[in-house]
């Protein structure tokens, strides 16, 4: 055959990474380096779940072929690759209504609509009505601003 041939997936399963806490993206970024070489066939994706700190998830034909892949990688704790039932990692990557992830106290900015770029603390969440009320930073007077929560991206949270 000439060419290369799309080969069907084998059976896949997901493997646990340890990697340096903060280091995650660097360690996925040399791993999809190295993917793109013919030799490392076998790997299907990289996996950086942002709650889980300190961890990768590699979906690989086997452990060899992820052992294989981080060998060297400077933040990769080696020894401690392990297989993960997919399920675990799906309850993850289940999408959360962005109210849910919003609380009183967080800075803000608005992302879209007529107050777009406005940033401001937030002073009220109702949840019934998908909204939050604001506080701009940069007004002159105390001026509360309501607006749907689905319109305002966190820029720093409470308390950090």
């Amino acid at each position: 055959m000439e060419g290369r041939a799309e080969t069907p997936r084998k059976m896949s399963r997901f493997f646990i990474v340890k990697v340096t806490a903060g280091q995650e993206r660097n360690v996925a970024r040399i791993l999809e380096s190295r993917i793109t070489s013919p030799e490392q066939q076998g790997i299907y994706s990289i996996l950086i779940l942002p709650e889980i700190k300190g961890y990768i998830f590699v979906e690989a034909e086997s452990r060899d072929k992820v052992s294989m892949l981080v060998q060297g990688i400077k933040h990769v704790k080696m020894g401690s690759i392990l297989p993960v039932k997919k399920e675990e990692i799906m309850i993850h990557l289940v999408e959360k209504p962005t109210i849910e992830m919003l609380s009183v106290g967080d800075i803000v900015e608005i992302i879209s609509g007529p107050l777009q770029g406005i940033s401001g603390k937030i002073i009220r969440i109702d949840k019934p009505k998908n909204e939050v009320t604001i506080e701009p930073t940069d007004a002159a007077f105390v001026l509360p601003i309501s607006v749907p929560a689905d319109q305002v991206r966190v820029i720093r949270e409470k308390g950090v």
